[in-house]
Parts: C-alpha cells; sequence; structure tokens
C-alpha cells in the first residue's frame, strides 16, 4: 500500500469497520477487535513513508478515522459500565441469598415432644 489513494481508500474502509464495531458496542453485543489495531499500526505506517507533499491530502481522513475511534471507545466504556452495574445487582442478589440460606437453617428443627 504505496500509493496515497489506496491508503485514502484503506483509511475509508477502516472507519466503516470501526463504525460497524461501536454500533455493536452500543447494541450490547460483543465486538472482536483484533486485528484492528495492526491494521491502524499498517496504515500509520505506509502513510509515514509516503513523502511529505502526498501526506497533507490525507490528513482529513487520517482525522476522521481517530474521531470514528474515539466514538467506538465512548461506546465500549458505556458498555462496560452497563455491564459492571448489572454484576453489581446480581452480586446483591447472590449475597442476599447466600445470607437468607444462611439465616434459615437446612435441618430440621429439634422435636419438643416425648421421647418414646
Amino acid at each position: 500500500m504505496k500509493d496515497a489513494d489506496a491508503i485514502s481508500a484503506e483509511l475509508e474502509r477502516t472507519g466503516t469497520i470501526v463504525d460497524g464495531f461501536r454500533d455493536c458496542a452500543r447494541s450490547g453485543r460483543t465486538v472482536d477487535l483484533s486485528g484492528l489495531e495492526r491494521n491502524v499500526e499498517t496504515l500509520c505506517q505506509a502513510i509515514a513513508a509516503l513523502p511529505t507533499a502526498h501526506r497533507a491530502p490525507l490528513k482529513p481522513r487520517l482525522v476522521d478515522l481517530i474521531d470514528r475511534v474515539n466514538s467506538l471507545v465512548s461506546a465500549l466504556g458505556e458498555q462496560q459500565q452497563a455491564i459492571s452495574e448489572s454484576m453489581k445487582g446480581v452480586t446483591s442478589r447472590h449475597r442476599a441469598m447466600s445470607a437468607y440460606g444462611k439465616g434459615a437453617g437446612t435441618t430440621a428443627p429439634p422435636s419438643r415432644g416425648r421421647k418414646r
């Protein structure tokens, strides 16, 4: 990927993928981000390898990708917060059930009648 046009197209494609990840995270689905970091790193290396004059036109696309990644980060943070809140509720219920179970006892009370 040495051509500025090819890099520009890949920046847009990557942005679209990031948007999809963001949408999945916002809807509560899990996302597999493996490969995204490598893809972005490859793009950055390709941009750095371009002659200086060819880099400037890519700046708006790169800034757009950064904005999209920041939006994904925000969505993942919201998802993490929601999961954390849900886990707190589960933990509280579990503690309450455990306390109730311990307090209720599991054996029958002793008989108060006459011994035979």
